[in-house]
């Protein structure tokens, strides 16, 4: 398989399905979902607003203080994933997103799913370096990440570089975690978030 041909099945992969929770479980994500595994760089700049992702830039002093504690964690996150300590990863990871790796491994037979790095790092591809770069407040006090990341692909024994990722992060019982990743920003729309993650967050406006 080539290097473009796996880049575009890896892209269509974690292009589907958002995770989503019901009454208090989390229910799982597109069988086809996938991932991607590893860090460098650890730096961010709050862009401008972005009306199509119901993002916007932050403002307010508390928008700030989310932003930063958000990029602390997904540095930490993607830190582990580059070091390949997965109990950090794990324990960055909100618990309904681990409920939903759960739920597709007992559907499958194997943790087939875009937040389970570990999985794809035993044969398919782990990161090895990552750029973020823009954080920004999104709706209900969530906060989503643009990540340019490298990764190496096992089969073809070679980098992949710049691929383009988007993570979700939000509290939790007063605790930042991150709780999903898109191949693009443009699949955590304002109703996306909003209406695809129940019970996942302290607030969030309807």
């Amino acid at each position: 398989m080539t290097i473009l041909r796996f880049r575009a099945l890896w892209m269509a992969l974690l292009a589907g399905g958002a995770l989503l929770a019901v009454e208090g479980r989390a229910r799982a994500q597109d069988d086809d979902n996938d991932s991607a595994g590893t860090p460098k760089a650890k730096q961010h700049k709050v862009e401008t607003g972005d009306e199509t992702s119901g993002m916007t830039a932050a403002t307010t002093d508390a928008e700030r203080a989310d932003v930063k504690a958000a990029t602390d964690v997904l540095t930490a996150y993607l830190d582990a994933l580059k070091g390949k300590k997965w109990d950090k990863a794990r324990a960055a990871t909100h618990p309904l997103t681990l409920k939903s790796v759960a739920s597709t491994k007992k559907r499958l037979g194997e943790e087939r799913h875009s937040m389970a790095p570990w999985f794809w790092a035993k044969d398919s591809f782990y990161l090895t370096s990552y750029k973020i770069e823009s954080v920004q407040p999104a709706v209900g006090g969530t906060v989503v990440a643009r990540v340019t990341e490298d990764s190496f692909q096992m089969e073809e024994k070679g980098e992949l570089t710049g691929e383009k990722a988007a993570y979700l992060l939000g509290r939790s019982g007063g605790k930042w975690y991150v709780v999903d990743k898109k191949s693009g920003a443009e699949g955590l729309t304002k109703d996306a978030i909003k209406f695809g993650y129940p019970h996942y967050f302290d607030k969030l406006e309807n």
